[in-house]
């Protein structure tokens, strides 16, 4: 019998990823993946389905409509522009590009669990920063820096915490990091953010500095399924990923939906006010429950649910696995976020109103102990 093929080693040691449960076409609550609470807006979907014309026709395989509308609604270099499939395509293909056997990635102890999936899929190794009070340290990120480092991954803000590194913290990291070193500053919730303070990372890019700014269509933009996202950095970094990259990795309905989402300027609007009115507004409600609320500056809460109290509570796990089971009995889907090392916490999506009254309305039953199965 002939002996199956191997992966490369690190890939043995990695956890597939698990997003959100809940489907698309459940009649479920699904605030388990930090989707748009509104959805695309309609001049979005009006390109999607006039792309539908030329379907039997390859993609524009630089993507120049979506850079072109990018760079105008930012006021960026267009030649600093690169785009993907989603920033997860292009996370991997900077992994894909730069990281070598032995080398090391560094990132903060609760971060996205793809910067360790794609560090150990290119055989190289994960170097965790802890975090002080669910925040990335920039004096831990730099102590963890060896001569072996070749990137350091920054979401910012963060998933599934929503903490940030200000400005004059993300300047400081950057400075202090020797050069040599690639910072990835992903910005998925960055159209969120309102405070003053908050920086995005794209002054920080430069054609003398090994920095990447990453961004997405998935979140604000409510794109989730089109798979756009677009970095900005160096040409040098950009001539280096379109060398590894598929030649029509955005279908003509992403770069058209994307480019037409961009315009709609006033539906980017009422998302983010609609998420900074309904995250106060969850934050004292669950707060007045004796929930511990990680309110963040992104669209989600995360819920820690330690502390509660609550009759049925035994272990610090239990109680946030016991609700998580009731909700899911009542066809509601938050994220269980324990393999992010965040036992007894739940992370909640911000929806529409309704959707957030009725999940309001459930917890607040079980940990009342009116809840019965439905």
């Amino acid at each position: 019998m002939s002996i199956p093929i191997q992966p490369k080693e690190g890939i043995f040691e990695i956890s597939r990823y698990k997003g959100g449960k809940g489907a698309s076409t459940n009649k479920g609550i699904k605030l388990s993946s930090n989707e748009s609470a509104i959805g695309p807006s309609q001049m979005a979907i009006k390109a999607f389905i006039e792309a539908s014309s030329s379907l039997s026709i390859y993609p524009d395989g630089n993507s120049t409509l979506l850079k072109e509308n990018i760079s105008a609604t930012y006021g960026l270099d267009i030649k600093k522009i690169f785009c993907g499939a989603g920033s997860d395509e292009i996370l991997n293909l900077i992994a894909n590009a730069y990281l070598l056997p032995g080398d090391e990635v560094v990132y903060s102890e609760h971060a996205f669990l793809l910067y360790r999936i794609i560090t150990l899929a290119n055989n190289a190794k994960p170097i965790v920063a802890p975090e002080i009070g669910l925040k990335a340290n920039v004096d831990n990120i730099i102590n963890s820096i060896t001569s072996r480092t070749k990137i350091v991954f920054i979401a910012n803000p963060n998933n599934p915490t929503g903490s940030y590194l200000n400005k004059d913290e993300l300047y400081d990291l950057r400075k202090r990091m020797p050069d040599k070193i690639l910072l990835v500053v992903d910005g998925a919730y960055a159209e969120y953010v309102q405070e003053v303070d908050y920086c995005d990372g794209l002054d920080l890019v430069s054609e003398k500095s090994n920095t990447i700014m990453t961004r997405t269509f998935s979140k604000v933009y409510g794109l989730a399924s089109l798979r756009i996202g677009w970095a900005y950095c160096p040409t040098f970094i950009i001539e280096t990923l379109n060398k590894i990259r598929g030649p029509f990795n955005l279908s003509t309905a992403s770069i058209y939906a994307g480019s037409a989402a961009l315009k709609d300027t006033d539906h980017v609007q009422k998302s983010i006010a609609l998420n900074t009115e309904e995250k106060e507004y969850l934050n004292e409600e669950y707060t007045s429950m004796g929930v511990n609320v990680i309110k963040g500056v992104a669209n989600f809460l995360l819920l820690d649910f330690r502390n509660v109290d609550h009759t049925n509570y035994i272990g610090e796990q239990e109680i946030s696995d016991n609700l998580n089971d009731y909700l899911y009995k009542n066809n509601i889907f938050l994220r269980d976020v324990s393999d992010y090392g965040l036992t007894g916490h739940l992370r909640l999506s911000i929806g529409n109103k309704e959707q957030n009254r009725i999940v309001l309305k459930k917890i607040q039953e079980y940990l009342s102990g009116d809840s019965r199965d439905d």
